[in-house]
């Protein structure tokens, strides 16, 4: 995505015209480590729909290396008047696919830190996690702490194929909650990938011009009471998600010769490895070789 938000905000303007409807859109800052970089953005019926809360999951400083995600975690809390479910938080989340274990492993500290600094529990972790296939392989599973954590619902299975291309079958997208009543507010069955492909009959090099990953949705029960109230439409379009705090640190006392506690070392067992995040180093770190394992 260009760093102005002038492409998707003229999706937003029209979508809005085809639908006759009120969407707007919440937009993160421009996240990644190098010249390629990505944001986060979450699309939303603003007059059912509203965002109360955001903010970029600090994790650490890109400079010194000491930063756990490519792109790190936004989360937005929402506000909903047609669903049994008022009050939730979203996590949007795109690993990279070089160190997805580790990742999708640290997304359990982003859960607990959302819960902390949210003062809730119902929380839905999404996005492309690249969590299958060669990325995250069956073995991973039993280190990753998100996927051990035995309060959270992963909503969409390993046996889901979210990818377009007709020569993979991975799972690379998942929908995983917390909080009793977000999962009681799921309807059973809805949680999948969507196959546009063949639901608006599009050949395949159309069906690849949209994405090469298939979206994920689920549904949530709908609130038996609700009266057709309406939030106010905003006059503008395109709501500024703030500045992630990565560039915001100094590597005062950070040993550039060594991995510990750099490079993805944020974990026991996922430590660092070469080419993660040492960006202040032409070479591996010096102790990579007694220090860090793939």
């Amino acid at each position: 995505m260009s760093n102005d938000d002038t492409a998707i905000i003229s999706l937003v303007r029209e979508l809005n015209s085809v639908t006759n409807l009120n969407y707007n859109v919440l937009i993160s800052d421009h996240l990644g480590r190098s010249s390629y970089r990505e944001k986060y953005v979450y699309i939303y019926r603003e007059d059912i729909l509203k965002p109360t809360q955001w903010y970029h999951y600090d994790d650490g400083c890109e400079n010194c290396g000491t930063d756990v995600f490519i792109r790190e975690p936004f989360v937005a809390r929402f506000s909903s008047i047609t669903t049994e479910l008022k009050d939730f938080a979203l996590v949007s989340i795109h690993t990279s696919p070089d160190y997805a274990v580790r990742e999708v492993d640290a997304l359990q500290d982003v859960w607990e830190d959302a819960k902390q600094r949210l003062l809730m529990e119902d929380i839905l972790i999404l996005g492309d996690y690249n969590a299958g296939c060669n990325y995250v392989k069956s073995s991973h599973w039993p280190n990753i702490r998100l996927r051990q954590e035995t309060s959270l619902q992963w909503l969409i299975g390993d046996s889901e194929d979210s990818t377009v291309s007709t020569n993979t079958h991975c799972p690379y997208d998942r929908l995983v909650v917390g909080g009793a009543s977000f999962q009681k507010a799921v309807i059973p069955g809805t949680a999948k990938a969507f196959n546009y492909h063949v639901a608006y009959d599009l050949t395949y090099e159309m069906a690849k011009d949209v994405s090469d990953h298939y979206p994920v949705e689920v549904e949530l029960l709908n609130d038996p009471l609700y009266n057709n109230e309406k939030f106010k439409i905003s006059s503008s379009i395109g709501i500024s998600g703030g500045q992630s705090l990565n560039g915001v640190c100094n590597c005062l006392g950070v040993d550039f010769t060594s991995c510990v506690g750099r490079c993805g070392a944020n974990s026991n067992s996922f430590p660092c490895n070469c080419n993660t995040s040492c960006s202040n180093s032409n070479k591996c770190c010096a102790d990579y070789q007694a220090s860090c394992k793939d």
